[in-house]
């Protein structure tokens, strides 16, 4: 039987599942020569579920994250969740809504993250959480949250290098910023690719990237809502850092095909 390889152990690990999958579909195991290489980079599940373990937008009971138990006890369902999720490629999760809640960011709460991480780490899955806009005001004390203002761009470095101290292989941010009454750039008469890039450059020493959402409409805007994400996302194209991943749903409106 020909070996399993990769070039790293993830790899390995993809490369069982898939030879399990040949197994359990009865397909022919004689001579075997398959390679494969994913497509895309990021591979990523976005959470919809807050911290008190209520999921917007979900019909099937609470969130799986019980965080008053965590860090000290680990559901043994984490360890199932991510072996399916790794068992077909995903390799990270946005652990928490888009509609953010600053508090994840507070030490007490990062090592409820650090306990995930570190479930998730074997099968090849980094965690990543939403970013609230708003936060150096919220838990920091600051007066504005300007992506301009040095000192903000300088707390959002310090709290990213904290992150990166508790989970070495933290994946990022996705932030949802002046959309729905969620905080944002545009707040501070600034774009969206200073918002992101502001958190760009913490990210970039440490690997990290941002997934910036391009779902943003707001009621006081009379243009039409399927124009504005373009109005206000055309005119800054090639103005993103390199980490920055622009997320666009497939169509303008909630849940369109």
């Amino acid at each position: 039987m020909a070996p399993v390889a990769g070039n790293k152990d993830v790899g390995i690990l993809y490369g069982v599942f898939a030879f399990l999958k040949r197994v359990q579909l009865g397909q022919s195991l004689d001579n075997l020569d398959v390679t494969d290489k994913p497509r895309l980079q990021l591979r990523v599940l976005n959470h919809w579920d807050n911290l008190d373990r209520h999921v917007e937008r979900g019909y099937a009971g609470w969130s799986i994250w019980d965080w008053q138990k965590l860090p000290g006890y680990k559901d043994p369902r984490y360890t199932d969740y991510a072996r399916a999720n790794a068992s077909i490629g995903v390799n990270g999760v946005v652990l928490t809504n888009v509609n953010a809640n600053a508090e994840v960011l507070k030490p007490e709460w990062l090592a409820k993250v650090k306990a995930l991480a570190e479930v998730f780490r074997p099968y090849g899955i980094k965690v990543y959480l939403t970013a609230r806009f708003s936060a150096p005001i919220e838990i920091g004390g600051m007066k504005t949250a300007d992506p301009l203002d040095p000192a903000v761009a300088a707390w959002w470095k310090a709290k990213i290098d904290e992150i990166y101290g508790v989970i070495p292989d933290f994946g990022g941010f996705l932030v949802k910023a002046n959309s729905e009454g969620q905080p944002g750039p545009n707040d501070y008469h600034r774009t969206h690719a200073d918002g992101a890039n502001m958190f760009a450059d913490a990210l970039a020493p440490h690997g990290g990237v941002v997934m910036w959402r391009a779902f943003v409409y707001a009621a006081e805007n009379a243009q039409d809502r399927h124009m504005q994400a373009f109005t206000e996302f055309q005119p800054l194209d090639g103005k993103f850092r390199d980490n920055v991943l622009v997320q666009v749903k497939n169509g303008a409106i909630d849940f369109q095909p």
